[in-house]
């Protein structure tokens, strides 16, 4: 039974680091270094955005997005994990993220939180890939009612 938490313990710990390699990526502007991370059958489902499936449909809108942003954005993003499970050959990853912005032309810092789940499936190699990406901003205190 130890060898299986050893195992456990691994796929936690390269989880996480997948996360820390997002989270740098993102604050890069690097997009080619987040869709290395994605399964050929990636799904993303981010805010105000058309469902995005399949691998090349999601490099698409990362390259999209990820250079807009940082075109017109100095931007922070900080992920932090609540919950890693491990089922076998898929994992998910459920927690919160908070970003800073400051328009590259000048202006207010932004600030926004939200949440993530991420479903990772095991790929040939042994690897994690992100298999499902759901993103979701929390609402602004003048949107709650």
């Amino acid at each position: 039974m130890p060898a299986m938490k050893t195992d456990t313990e691994t796929d936690v710990r390269q989880i996480d680091d997948i996360l820390r390699r997002i989270e740098a990526a993102e604050n890069a502007g690097d997009a080619t270094a987040m869709i290395d991370l994605l399964a050929e059958d990636a799904v993303i489902m981010a805010p105000d955005q058309p469902v995005q499936e399949g691998k090349a449909a999601c490099a698409a809108f990362l390259t999209d997005v990820i250079a807009s942003l940082f075109e017109q954005f100095d931007r922070r993003i900080a992920y932090v994990s609540a919950e890693v499970r491990v089922i076998g050959e898929y994992a998910f990853d459920r927690g919160s993220f908070a970003f800073s912005v400051v328009p590259r032309s000048g202006g207010d810092t932004s600030r926004e939180t939200g949440k993530y789940l991420f479903l990772y499936s095991r790929a040939a190699d042994g690897s994690w890939k992100i298999a499902r990406a759901i993103v979701n901003l929390d609402a602004h205190e003048s949107e709650e009612a």
